[in-house]
């Protein structure tokens, strides 16, 4: 059960951006949809305690307090580390495999697996280089990092006459399936997460026999999604 007033406290800090890195009180006000007098009282103690600072021109601004908490965040928490939880409750919602990819140039780089509980199952291994042309994991990479040029993934490969239009499918999705793309008779689900820059640098996927995954997509999906978002959000991203 969340406590209101550090759940409150916590979205002062989301309100800040690199490009509105200091707010006045109306404005701090107006993105958390407070009243101003409960704003006031947050921002007094957020003061008080260090992490922010009230301005000379009354606005406010976070203090390099939270930038040293946010600097210990590399050394003590890696992305596997934080994965493992979502990935595991996915494999035991699903009974599949589960996976977290990196993308790495044009290809990804597995890092972490949960393996499915079915003696038939997807066998993908932790180290594993795979190609990005074929593959949900790839069409997300493709859909949402646009610093990945696409031309390059197809550099050997011909490039599908309908890419653009299942781009979009996925981005409009949120997450992308594949049937037969990589080995026949297996399917796959990935969905993106995106760092604090919100940038696509991983993936999470799901992954088996195409029957059972094709049986239960819908619900995969929604519980893969939001497993990503969760992960999203511990990686900074608003």
């Amino acid at each position: 059960m969340s406590i209101r007033s550090v759940v409150r406290a916590f979205a002062v800090f989301d309100c800040f951006s690199e490009d509105s890195n200091s707010l006045t009180l109306h404005q701090i006000s107006q993105k958390l949809e407070l009243p101003k007098s409960t704003v006031f009282r947050l921002l007094n103690t957020l003061v008080e305690i260090g992490y922010i600072h009230h301005l000379d021109d009354q606005s406010y601004c976070m203090s390099l307090k939270v930038l040293r908490l946010g600097n210990l965040v590399p050394s003590t928490l890696g992305i596997r580390d934080v994965a493992r939880p979502e990935l595991r409750a996915l494999s035991e919602f699903s009974g599949e495999t589960v996976s977290l990819s990196l993308l790495d140039g044009n290809e990804r780089l597995v890092l972490e697996v949960m393996e499915g509980r079915s003696r038939l199952r997807s066998i993908v291994r932790v180290g594993e280089v795979v190609k990005l042309h074929k593959g949900a994991v790839g069409s997300v990479f493709m859909a949402f990092q646009p610093k990945l040029k696409i031309e390059d993934v197809f550099s050997e490969e011909p490039m599908p006459d309908n890419l653009d239009r299942e781009i979009e499918e996925i981005r409009a999705a949120g997450y992308a399936c594949s049937v037969g793309d990589r080995l026949e008779g297996a399917a796959g689900i990935a969905a993106p997460v995106f760092d604090m820059n919100g940038e696509c640098n991983y993936c999470i996927s799901v992954a088996g026999p195409e029957v059972r995954i094709l049986d239960k997509k819908d619900e995969i999906a929604g519980q893969l999604t939001a497993s990503a978002q969760r992960l999203s959000r511990h990686m900074g991203n608003p």
